[in-house]
C-alpha cells in the first residue's frame, strides 16, 4: 500500500551512543514544534523507538539502534520483513553498502499443526471467557473478548485470505488494512463481536465469534485439507451455550 497523507514516517537511527537519542528530547525541538513525545518498544521488538507528533500532525517514530547492529540487521528475519518493502538511506556516514533485501513471496500458508493450535487455542479461550463471565469477572472477560480472541480470530482470517482468495493478496501486517484483505463476510460480522462492559453484551460476542469463527475454520481446513481439530467441537458448543446462559439467569433473578 503506498504513503498517503495520514501516513507516519519511520527513520532508523544508528549511533554511537543510542541512549542520548532516545533518552535526551532536546534534539526534537531542532526539527520543529511538537505536541507529543514517548517512548515504546520498536516494531522489530528490538529495542525502543521515540514516537513524535509534530504540531503540523506528523507522526514520526525513531528507532534508535547501537551502530554495530546495522550489517546483522540486514539480514535478520524480523527486519528483512520490514526492509524489503523498500527504504532510503538519509545519511550514511560509514559508507556501508546497504540494499533492500528481494520481495518475498506471497506469506505460506499454515501447516496442519499451526492450524490445530490456533482452533484449539481458539475454543479453550472461548470457554474461558465464558467462565470469566459467569464468575462475574467482566473487565477480564471483555479484556479477552475484545484482545486475545479477535488476535486469533484475525490470524485465521489471514490464513482464509491466503487459503481462499485472490493469488498474490498481501495480508501484511497485523490489521493494517484489514478491510481490504478480509473476506466481505467477516467485515459484515465483526461487529456483532465487539464487547461492552456487559455480560449480556459479553455472551452475545462470544457467541458471534463461534459462528464466525467456525465457517472460517471450515473453509480453511476444506482448502487445505486439513482434519478437523476438535471431533467432539458438537458437544463443547454445547457446554459453551450452558456457561452462557448463566448471565440472564442471574439478570431474570435480580428482576
Amino acid at each position: 500500500m503506498p504513503a498517503d497523507p495520514l501516513s507516519d514516517i519511520d527513520i532508523a537511527v544508528f549511533a554511537s551512543d543510542p541512549d542520548v537519542l532516545l533518552h535526551d528530547e532536546g534534539w526534537i525541538a531542532g526539527l520543529g514544534p511538537y505536541w507529543t513525545s514517548h517512548l515504546e518498544s520498536n516494531g522489530l521488538r528490538l529495542g525502543e523507538e521515540r514516537r513524535v507528533l509534530f504540531v503540523d500532525g506528523q507522526d514520526v517514530d525513531f528507532a534508535v539502534f547501537p551502530a554495530g547492529v546495522l550489517v546483522a540487521l540486514l539480514t535478520d528475519p524480523r527486519a528483512t520483513e520490514v526492509l524489503r518493502r523498500g527504504f532510503r538511506p538519509l545519511v550514511n556516514k560509514d559508507a556501508i553498502e546497504l540494499a533492500a533485501p528481494s520481495l518475498e513471496p506471497t506469506p505460506p500458508r499454515p501447516s496442519a499443526a499451526e492450524f490445530s493450535n490456533l482452533v484449539n487455542d481458539f475454543w479453550f479461550h472461548l470457554v474461558w471467557t465464558a467462565k470469566k463471565v459467569r464468575r462475574g469477572e467482566l473487565l477480564t472477560a471483555v479484556e479477552a473478548t475484545n484482545g486475545y480472541l479477535r488476535a486469533l480470530l484475525v490470524r485465521m482470517v489471514r490464513w482464509h485470505a491466503l487459503v481462499r482468495g485472490p493469488t498474490g493478496r498481501d495480508v501484511w501486517h497485523g490489521t493494517r488494512f484489514f478491510e481490504s484483505w478480509a473476506d466481505p463476510r467477516v467485515i459484515r460480522d465483526l461487529p456483532q463481536t465487539i464487547a461492552r462492559y456487559d455480560a449480556t453484551a459479553v455472551a452475545r460476542a462470544l457467541r458471534a465469534y463461534r459462528a464466525l469463527f467456525s465457517w472460517l475454520t471450515e473453509e480453511v481446513a476444506q482448502g487445505s485439507g486439513f482434519p478437523s481439530p476438535i471431533p467432539g467441537q458438537a458437544a463443547l458448543s454445547m457446554y459453551l451455550d450452558a456457561l452462557l446462559e448463566e448471565p440472564r439467569e442471574r439478570a431474570s433473578l435480580r428482576r
